[in-house]
Order: C-alpha cells, then sequence, then structure tokens
C-alpha cells in the first residue's frame, strides 16, 4: 500500500434509492424500501473508495468481512449519504467504520475489514474458485 493512509481518513458518497435495491429475498419480500443488502453494498462501495488511491498498480483489495445493523428505513428514490471512516490497519487488513444517513437520521451503521493482496495472488485465487480449487486461502 501507498503510503499516506491515516485513522481518521473518511470518505462520503450519496446514492439514490432505486427500485431495484428492494429487498426480493427470492420473492418472499417486496417492501418498497431501502434493502439491508443494498445498504450492504454501498457501504462496501465507499469503504472500497477510501482504500482504492493508497493501492499499488499491483495490488488488489477484496471484502474479507462486513457487519451491519440497519437502523431505520429509507424509500425508494430517498437519497442515502454513507460514510467509511478507517479505523485502523495491520498488515495487510485495512478496517473502516461506516454510516448511513438518510436526511440527518442514522439508519445503518456498521464495520468492513478489507484484505490487501498481490495480484497474481488474487488471479490465481480466481483461477482456483473458477476449477473447484482447493480449501484454504494458502
Amino acid at each position: 500500500m501507498r503510503i499516506g493512509l491515516r485513522r481518521g481518513a473518511r470518505i462520503e458518497l450519496t446514492f439514490v434509492v432505486e427500485s431495484w435495491m428492494k429487498p426480493h429475498l427470492e420473492g418472499l419480500v417486496k417492501h418498497p424500501l431501502y434493502s439491508t443488502w443494498a445498504m450492504v453494498y454501498h457501504m462496501e462501495t465507499v469503504s472500497r473508495a477510501l482504500l482504492a488511491p493508497y493501492l499499488e498498480p499491483d495490488e488488489e483489495a477484496v471484502g474479507g468481512a462486513v457487519l451491519v445493523k440497519h437502523l431505520a428505513p429509507a424509500g425508494v428514490r430517498a437519497r442515502v449519504r454513507v460514510t467509511a471512516t478507517l479505523a485502523r490497519t495491520s498488515g495487510n487488513r485495512v478496517w473502516t467504520r461506516l454510516e448511513a444517513y438518510h436526511r440527518s437520521r442514522k439508519i445503518g451503521e456498521g464495520s468492513h475489514v478489507q484484505v490487501v493482496m498481490a495480484r497474481g495472488r488474487f488471479a490465481r485465487l480466481i483461477r482456483e474458485s473458477r476449477a473447484g480449487g482447493r480449501h484454504g486461502h494458502g
């Protein structure tokens, strides 16, 4: 990773809730609201946007863990602000704190871990997964 990524670094992006972001759950639920999976998607997107400028050309990052609490609803067409703040780094792992807001109300919070690795290793993991791969991350 490039030098300069510091604890407390923060980024914020805004998304508009679209109809395809409603919960589908294989047809079981169709609330006209922002789904938890869409919130997680946006949180991972913002977390990656925070890290991306610090990746070397030969590096890639993958999601390693995500923990999200969906606190309140937001409807279709709502504007949602999502922030990622760097909490810490350790070795090749990067932790961010996440928050989502609709207007001034917090609607979600959580954390995300990204694992930074060489692009060659990442390409090997993809090849192994397509071939049925071996167990573990070796």
